[in-house]
């Protein structure tokens, strides 16, 4: 186990530790994360980009991996068990604790007619300040993960901007990502309706779009070829699709009410 002296420089400085930690193979990462006391390995996780963080989170042990999550605000924690496979992600939410466990189940609740029930979260996503160079790097790694675009994260992965990746093989490598972003990037709501979604302006630009959170946290994209097949899959006649999106946005604001009374006030001030 890593000794107090190192744990205590991990939890003061997390963001340098999440960068050592995100270029290492998942399987040492995780173990140091698991040895780490629990607010240690959550600041951790909370520092790192949420792919990488996901991958360290899939090799921990259940019980190793509950005490860090239940410490992370909801809005952080889902997106990290939304990139878990099923198995990872079920047997980490039978080790939390029941009230974490519940709030978290309500984070991750998409209806079948949502835009969220269509995101792809294995997507690579970068800093800021991350140079170009480091971006590449980053996808060259994860060639799975690597669609048309890098999605630029704030501090609290909300999304800040999107990076066209042919754009990067032009740039200079020790530029930063913010330098090259396109800011106020256009996002659909995951909680959005089918047709409400595959009416948005921006689908005539692009054939990829990222998805996020209520707070606009990023979650993962949605291509355009999925949300037509879901679209003519559905079997719902498009005159009924208004109403339709309308029940989506009603059950969306009974469980945004039923997470406001479970979750109560957050400590930070943040809700989650």
């Amino acid at each position: 186990m890593p000794g107090p002296v190192v744990s205590q420089f991990i939890e003061a400085f997390p963001l340098d530790a999440a960068r050592v930690l995100e270029r290492a193979d998942p399987g040492p990462a995780a173990q140091i994360l698991s040895e780490l006391p629990s607010s240690a390995a959550a600041a951790v996780l909370r520092a790192a980009l949420p792919d990488a963080a996901a991958r360290m989170l899939a090799r921990m042990p259940a019980d190793a991996a509950a005490g860090p999550v239940s410490q992370l605000p909801v809005d952080l924690a889902a997106p990290l068990l939304l990139r878990l496979g099923r198995a990872e992600r079920g047997a980490l939410m039978k080790a939390l604790p029941a009230r974490a466990s519940a709030r978290l189940s309500m984070a991750l609740r998409f209806s079948p007619r949502s835009v969220g029930s269509l995101i792809d979260p294995d997507i690579v996503t970068v800093r800021p300040e991350t140079s170009i160079g480091e971006a590449v790097e980053l996808a060259r790694r994860a060639p799975k993960s690597l669609r048309k675009y890098l999605y630029v994260l704030d501090e609290d992965q909300r999304l800040a901007g999107v990076v066209d990746v042919r754009d990067c093989l032009l740039q200079n490598a020790a530029r930063p990502m913010r330098e090259v972003q396109r800011a106020e990037p256009v996002a659909l709501r995951a909680g959005a309706g089918l047709r409400q979604a595959s009416l948005m302006e921006a689908w005539e630009r692009f054939d990829i779009l990222p998805a996020t959170d209520r707070r606009g946290v990023f979650l993962g994209v949605v291509r355009r070829t999925a949300l037509l097949r879901a679209i003519a899959e559905s079997g719902v006649p498009a005159l009924n699709d208004d109403l339709g999106d309308l029940a989506l946005d009603l059950a969306e604001l009974y469980w945004r009410t039923a997470y406001f009374f479970l979750a109560g006030p957050a400590k930070d001030g943040r809700r989650g």
